[in-house]
């Protein structure tokens, strides 16, 4: 038998959490003395409490951990569980990514450092013919979450068909209110592929466009600067803005994309 502060420094908690976790009954001791109230634990108990510890430090709450800690999980159970909660993690370091960008893009202009990496050119922009999947969100803010994986499920259903587009990716979006419609395919001509939408991005006389070269996490930072140069130059928004993938190597700090903005 263990006291409970030997067992406290084997399994890398405190005195005070293993009386915490006795009392929701996560870890009980193994006897309690009945006059000192002294708590001892078999060594056994080692594999619990690290177990125990090792999902506390993956985020679980404790509820959680009480049903991965039930005897009566299956191993699909638990990897359910554990799948769950890695999806969880995923969208947490994605939103983290981009308020850490949008950190940096306010210190640079605090500190007086934002300069604009963009050129841009005006051009007028033809008619599009894209097969696609289309998409909506109430805030704008979530379109980030959303339009990577529909994109993978474009190209995932253009491999299935035995497609390969000849052209780049391409995306648009269009702001309604204060949600935001927006659209991810490529042009093949009009062919309709099964599962996927066959529609139209009308012509305009008139874009403001530049080449923003980086990762997809910097991107709104640098619709926000095109969207200050169409300000300044006395113009105005005039329909669905593109963004034309250009190339996509697997390392994203290598991307090239087309920013095109048609204005009036």
């Amino acid at each position: 038998m263990l006291s409970i502060g030997d067992f406290a420094r084997f399994a890398g908690v405190s005195v005070r959490m293993l009386r915490h976790y006795d009392s929701l009954g996560l870890l009980s001791p193994s006897r309690v003395d009945p006059h000192s109230g002294y708590r001892f634990y078999e060594p056994a108990l080692l594999a619990r409490a690290d177990a125990l510890v090792a999902f506390r430090s993956l985020g679980f709450s404790l509820e959680e951990v009480a049903d991965l800690l039930d005897e009566g999980r299956t191993p699909a159970e638990l990897a359910t569980l554990l799948h769950r909660r890695r999806d969880e993690l995923r969208s947490q370091i994605e939103a983290d990514g981009r308020r850490l960008g949008e950190v940096e893009r306010r210190l640079r202009l605090l500190e007086g450092d934002a300069m604009s990496t963009l050129t841009y050119t005006e051009k007028p922009l033809a008619a599009l013919t894209l097969t696609q999947l289309t998409d909506h969100v109430d805030e704008g803010a979530d379109v980030g979450q959303r339009v990577g994986p529909l994109f993978g499920r474009v190209y995932d259903t253009f491999e299935a068909a035995g497609i390969e587009p000849s052209g780049p990716a391409i995306g648009w979006y269009d702001a309604v209110g204060d949600g935001m419609t927006f659209g991810a395919g490529a042009d093949l001509g009009g062919k309709a592929v099964d599962g996927l939408e066959v529609g139209t991005l009308r012509a305009y006389d008139r874009a403001v466009t530049a080449i923003y070269r980086g990762p997809m996490t910097g991107i709104g930072e640098a619709w926000q600067e095109l969207s200050r140069h169409v300000s300044d130059a006395g113009l105005e928004f005039a329909g669905p803005c593109r963004e034309i993938y250009l190339e996509m190597p697997e390392d994203q700090e290598g991307w090239v994309t087309e920013l095109q903005q048609p204005v009036r």
